[in-house]
């Protein structure tokens, strides 16, 4: 699930926190480390935003001009690895 504010029904597009259900944050960004994608886990100063959607944190994907296409692919493998590992 990606949070954060929506302009004309589309997404934030260059700062991406989101969460993946059954996954602490932290355990993903760790099986995202292991492919080389490193994401930030945590609460990212947004501690009352957290707290009224029910999060302890959210995983933070920031996209850049050296953000390419097997960056997602491997984040993607990371998430479906990670949901395997902990049930999500």
């Amino acid at each position: 699930r990606v949070y954060g504010p929506r302009t004309a029904g589309q997404a934030q597009t260059s700062i991406l926190p989101f969460t993946v259900e059954g996954v602490h944050p932290h355990d993903l960004a760790t099986f995202a480390d292991s492919r080389g994608v490193h994401i930030r886990a945590g609460s990212h100063c947004a501690m009352p935003a957290l707290a009224r959607f029910g999060l302890p944190a959210t995983g933070r994907a920031s996209l850049g001009v050296y953000s390419c296409r097997e960056d997602f692919e491997l984040l993607g493998e990371a998430i479906r690895d990670a949901r395997r590992t902990f049930g999500g």
